[in-house]
């Protein structure tokens, strides 16, 4: 039947029409694989085709303020591997065998992660130097052409390490994680900035997986991280450490102690510390801080880790991290006591609600409303001035000046010193204060006044103090001073002031009343005395909680007094022994950061003329020398000479050329040889007066050195002596005994 050319027209047109659909639907599926899916295809046919290892990116350094790195990172090797290399080369057992022996894991561990299906496994971060080398000798087919083959599938990555070089200030510094992410203290705070970005390297692949043939490789630098530079001083540091572990081995700090070193005038913080700490190195091992933590001997924590329930020990070892890396000088509130009082004297002084000469009358306590509070001297300080006030730490005049501030005025300085609110210093962790959120009662203030009622912050007071100090801004405390990369400095820290608090004036007028706190004779911070250094400072002894007999001893010091450029900060928390005033134990340990700081700096010592009779001096060379010549020589410098021999020359002498005694000190010229059984035994002067120590030692044919207790020797007693007592030593040997004044706050 013949087809006619309007059906064939037709057929046609349904043809065509079928084509461009059809035509339309490859478009279509076309525009959806480049465009919708495009990106996800080409990523898998990369991920197919290609190998793509990441290049680890190098955490920025720490360095103290002087370019010391105290945390930096070093390249190291992560062992990866291929299990469908393995597979395909059938040596999953000889692997997992080997490498668990070398690597230290278990058999089954490593023989899980091999036989994988995919194409990568991570199956040891970090490994030695050691592990390295010997994974690569089983790689090396120049050693062993098989077994080479057998370990083809085993590779290495460029990982990096974080180390502590100082192991110094571990609650500022703070550590990172098992992947170089910061965890505590500047890590944490400046993850971000100390993150470098991460480099790749592609490489092509065949289509099971393994090495390709074709070279084709592709590498993207990482970029390193930016560096931090902290405000610490590393030997600065170093010092404030040893002397507060010092401090709490000697006075049995049950919760230990904590301190901060400061310019007032930038609020840049020199050092800070926290005792007992950790290992920076070893942040997660709690053996160290177990040992030297007194508090958890009896603490339930301790049962809880040495009890035989895993979930009880998991618990314990979890609360003895915590408090082991937790910073005492930021994180944890007190009351400060006496040290407050600098507060309430510059208060009344720039309210002019008090004269320095105006007199008060103690007489061991004073009568508030209902109540009778008590002064640290019980049987009272009598009449004395505002000034002598001050340097007695007596409570009663500091509740007067209290009182005649008023409840809106003190309200007004205790924010306006900064107490209200945190400092922001760069340092995770930082608690605020507790203090009066309501108007404050006549008993309230009068309690207030001398530190007793509210609590703040170690960091919070000392930055309030150097207020006071430095002509009366409240400056910002900071311990980052530059943030920079291999470009320059990305962010420089310069002083901030918050707030004026005082006048000059008024700063000036405490200036001068704090040094006196220290070089008087009566002053209660008179432990803290450094012959030829210019010293401030006031003591503070707080009861923690209350009726549970609980104390926190302190002292806050500067120096020089007259233009301060550091003040310290020294809190101890509940010490066990007999005497806890921290005019008594905090205060000398103030004294000697200060001392320790001082000579670094190379702050040179200006002697008062009554100091400068009590400076010891460097015995001179005699030997060989003529006796009269020699005996000549040394009386002239002050010392007394004894002669032991009958010859005409000396061949010896005691103590050594060069070494430092006291005017008066007994220098030994020997003209033969010296004979050991003439050596003297050490004796015991712990507990003695001034006056008994140094007879008795020259009793015993051995020189004497007062240190501590300034240049008042009434009343002070020896605490420590250079040389154990029982040693033998030759004649002449200079003992150095430590004297402290019984303060009572």
């Amino acid at each position: 039947m013949a087809i006619t050319l309007g059906k064939m027209r037709k057929r046609m047109l349904l043809l065509f029409a079928a084509l461009v659909v059809l035509l339309a639907v490859l478009i279509f599926r076309v525009a959806y694989w480049q465009i919708v899916r495009g990106e996800e295809l080409k990523s898998a046919a990369i991920d197919q085709q290609t190998n793509s290892t990441e290049v680890v990116a190098s955490r920025g350094t720490i360095y103290d303020r002087n370019g010391k790195a105290v945390a930096q990172s070093a390249s190291v090797n992560t062992v990866v591997c291929n299990p469908q290399q393995i597979a395909k080369d059938g040596s999953a057992e000889v692997v997992s065998r080997t490498l668990s022996e070398i690597l230290a894991l278990d058999y089954d561990r490593v023989y899980e992660l091999v036989t994988k299906s995919n194409r990568y496994q991570v199956i040891k971060k970090r490994i030695t130097v050691e592990e390295t080398q010997a994974i690569k000798e089983l790689k090396d087919s120049s050693i062993d052409k098989e077994r080479a083959k057998q370990f083809s599938g085993i590779y290495f990555e460029e990982d990096s390490k974080r180390y502590y070089s100082y192991s110094i200030a571990p609650h500022i510094i703070g550590f990172t994680g098992y992947d170089n992410n910061g965890l505590q203290g500047i890590e944490l705070t400046f993850d971000d900035e100390l993150t470098g970005r991460p480099g790749s390297i592609i490489s092509a692949k065949s289509a099971n997986g393994t090495d390709s043939d074709l070279q084709y490789e592709e590498q993207s630098e990482a970029l390193k991280g930016a560096d931090v530079v902290l405000t610490i001083d590393e030997t600065i540091q170093h010092f404030l450490e040893k002397r507060l572990e010092t401090a709490v081995a000697e006075n049995e700090l049950k919760e230990g102690a904590a301190g901060i070193i400061m310019n007032p005038k930038t609020g840049e913080i020199l050092a800070m510390a926290t005792k007992p700490d950790f290992d920076l190195n070893s942040p997660y091992d709690i053996g160290q801080f177990v040992g030297n933590a007194v508090d958890l001997d009896e603490d339930e924590v301790m049962k809880n880790y040495e009890s035989e329930d895993t979930a009880l020990q998991e618990e314990a070892v979890a609360a003895i991290r915590n408090k082991m890396w937790r910073n005492k000088a930021v994180s944890d509130t007190y009351e400060p006591g006496s040290t407050f009082k600098i507060l309430t004297a510059a208060m009344a002084l720039e309210e002019n609600v008090v004269q320095l000469d105006e007199r008060f009358y103690c007489g061991g306590y004073k009568q508030v409303a209902d109540r009778k509070i008590h002064c640290s001297r019980t049987t009272g300080h009598g009449s004395q001035t505002f000034v002598e006030g001050v340097q007695n730490s007596c409570n009663p005049v500091f509740m007067e000046v209290g009182l005649r501030l008023g409840p809106d005025k003190f309200a007004e300085y205790f924010k306006a010193f900064g107490l209200t609110e945190k400092t922001g210093i760069e340092l995770v962790g930082e608690s605020g204060s507790i203090y009066y959120k309501n108007r404050m009662t006549d008993v309230d203030i009068a309690t207030s006044s001398f530190g007793q009622g509210f609590s703040v912050t170690p960091i919070q007071l000392i930055t309030a103090i150097s207020s006071v100090i430095n002509g009366g801004n409240l400056m910002k405390p900071h311990i980052v001073k530059e943030i920079r990369n291999s470009e320059g400095i990305v962010k420089s820290y310069q002083p901030e002031v918050v707030n004026r608090v005082i006048s000059e004036e008024t700063s000036k007028q405490m200036r001068e009343i704090l040094e006196s706190v220290v070089s008087s004779p009566t002053g209660s911070g008179k432990n803290a005395y450094i012959k030829g250094y210019r010293i401030g400072g006031k003591t503070g002894t707080s009861e923690k909680g209350r009726n549970n007999d609980k104390r926190i001893a302190s002292f806050v010091g500067f120096a020089p007094a007259d233009d301060p450029e550091l003040i310290c900060l020294i809190m101890m928390d509940e010490p066990q022994v007999a005497v806890r005033y921290g005019g008594t134990i905090a205060a000398p340990v103030v004294g000697a950061v200060l001392e320790d700081t001082l000579e670094y700096l190379g702050v040179e010592r200006q002697y008062t003329e009554e100091e400068a009779a009590t400076v010891a001096k460097a015995i001179p060379e005699v030997r060989e020398m003529a006796v009269d010549a020699a005996k000549s020589n040394i009386t002239d410098m002050g010392f007394k000479v004894r002669v032991v021999g009958e010859g005409e020359t000396v061949i010896d002498q005691l103590p050594k050329p060069g070494v430092t005694v006291t005017e008066g000190s007994t220098v030994i010229i020997y003209t033969e040889e010296i004979d050991e059984e003439q050596y003297a035994t050490v004796p015991d002067v712990s507990g003695m007066t001034f006056a008994n120590a140094k007879e008795t030692l020259e009793d015993y044919g051995l020189n004497f050195e007062a240190v501590g207790a300034g240049l008042v020797s009434n009343g002070a007693y020896a605490v420590k002596q250079s040389v154990e007592p029982g040693e033998k030593v030759p004649p002449a040997t200079v003992i150095s005994v430590e004297f402290r004044h019984e303060a009572s706050d």
